[in-house]
């Protein structure tokens, strides 16, 4: 059975410029994924919602896919 989760991740600004991650917001939806990383987008220095789906049979894994990215966010990310 595969299940697909959806997260926004922010980050702001931290000592001499570097990056920190803000704890992840999961949302329901890829519409309240996005709605959710622009209205986060205004006091972040970046964020990015990005979405995964994982086989809970098999306990794999997708590689994330992003839905939208404003600001600055680690490449990494």
């Amino acid at each position: 059975m595969n299940e697909t989760i959806y997260v926004v991740q922010g980050f702001e600004a931290g000592k001499r410029g570097a990056l920190k991650a803000m704890p992840p917001v999961t949302c329901a939806t890829e519409s309240q994924a996005r709605d959710g990383a622009e209205r986060m987008g205004v006091r972040c220095a970046g964020v990015i919602a990005f979405a995964q789906t994982a086989d809970i049979d098999a306990g794999g894994h997708s590689d994330p896919v992003v839905l939208l990215q404003l600001g600055q966010v680690p490449e990494q990310a």
